[in-house]
């Protein structure tokens, strides 16, 4: 039978998708009223200007949400008595979400507005207390890391488990609740149109011979590149996976203690 703390969390899920849907839909109007319609407007507003932007509402929303995601991590560690494999995973994953954490708000420069030191100041791109900042790899890599997780993995778990075989543990660390799948579905569909145009070089640029390439319009749409900063976008949806991975994880670990 289905417990009340169960069918709350279950809640709590649907709740948060369909957040995170309208989030990404009022981003996307946004985005594309100020690059095609109002762009003077948008320019001139602070609000609207930074909205995908350093410290701007998008940004904030993914701190609020690895914040909560640590915690919910960390309340798990004196309840996994009985196995450390998982123990041991979770560590692993608040860990990795501090270090996410961290990087996003540079540490707690962005809150608190203290000055760079000058052995960062020297080495980072954005004079900023972080590390992704300061190489392609710092930046790169860990991003391709949560890709794989948060898009690819989930799904392609998802249809091997139907012809292989995983134990509890690992069933339980790559995907505790199908409903993930419905947010890697979304980041692939934001995600894929962009990296496919530029793999495949087929976007023909915006300017040609001091011209305006009027096709560029349609695969800026196509690819969401009318959006301020579309990695912003792509964060956005890590957090939220994450967040509701974290209350997914805490919900099914108690079905096998």
């Amino acid at each position: 039978m289905t417990s009340y703390l169960d069918l709350k969390n279950n809640k709590i899920i649907n709740i948060l998708i369909i957040l995170l849907i309208f989030i990404l839909f009022l981003t996307l109007i946004h985005g594309y009223q100020c690059k095609y319609i109002i762009a003077l407007v948008c320019r001139e507003n602070d609000y609207l200007n930074n909205f995908l932007l350093e410290n701007g509402p998008i940004e904030n929303i993914q701190s609020i949400f690895l914040f909560f995601s640590i915690l919910i991590l960390i309340s798990l560690i004196s309840k996994i008595k009985f196995n450390k494999f998982l123990k041991i995973f979770v560590i692993l994953k608040i860990l990795a979400l501090t270090y996410y954490f961290g990087e996003e708000i540079s540490w707690g420069q962005h809150f608190f507005n203290w000055g760079t030191p000058q052995i960062f100041t020297e080495v980072n791109n954005q004079n900023e207390t972080n590390l992704h900042n300061i190489s392609n790899l710092l930046d790169q890599l860990p991003r391709s890391l949560v890709i794989l997780w948060c898009g690819f993995i989930p799904i392609i778990f998802y249809y091997s488990k139907k012809k292989l075989y995983f134990n509890k543990n690992i069933n339980l660390i790559i995907l505790p609740k199908a409903k993930l799948l419905v947010i890697s579905f979304i980041f692939l569909f934001f995600f894929l149109p962009d990296f496919i145009i530029d793999k495949a070089n087929l976007h023909p640029g915006h300017y040609v011979g001091g011209k305006d390439v009027k096709e560029a319009v349609y695969y800026d749409i196509i690819s969401f590149n009318f959006l301020t900063r579309l990695s912003e976008l792509h964060e956005l949806i890590f957090c939220f996976y994450f967040l509701i991975y974290s209350i997914a994880f805490s919900d099914e670990l108690k079905k096998i203690r």
